[in-house]
């Protein structure tokens, strides 16, 4: 694994959070939702047992508790790949790939505000991302 693919976990997971949280609030949605009746059919009397409430219910707990597992999860990849960015030689290295993997900033928008080149911070992101490969994912022989 490359260091950008090491590093760019921290956004594929807090993605794949905020999807799940999508989902949640869409089947919450649909506890509230009342179907339509069929009118045509032949009347039976009938009375709801409210199974169909309770498994959304349940489905929902389970969710929550999935999705709230997978945010500690990721704050702590998240804290811990931090700290490793912070230990990189130079500022800039910290500074450039801190704004890149865990703001989630492009180059463009990290070389202005850096009042740098685009060039230039292509550069020291290279660098950093060498420097971050050799450090922490380079397996020594």
């Amino acid at each position: 694994m490359t260091a950008k693919e090491y590093l760019k976990e921290i956004k594929k997971i807090d993605v794949a959070i905020d999807q799940k949280q999508i989902e949640y609030e869409t089947l919450k949605g649909s506890r509230t939702y009342v179907g339509g009746m069929d009118y045509s059919a032949e009347r039976v009397q009938t009375s709801p047992d409210g199974s169909g409430f309770t498994r959304i219910s349940d489905h929902l707990a389970d969710m929550q508790k999935e999705i709230n597992d997978e945010i500690d999860q990721w704050h702590d990849m998240r804290h811990e790949r931090i700290g490793q960015i912070q230990q990189l030689s130079k500022v800039e290295y910290v500074d450039i790939l801190f704004r890149r993997y865990v703001q989630y900033q492009t180059l463009e928008t990290i070389a202005g505000d850096l009042h740098k080149s685009y060039y230039w911070t292509c550069h020291l992101h290279g660098e950093a991302l060498q420097e971050f490969e050799e450090k922490f994912l380079k397996v020594s022989n």
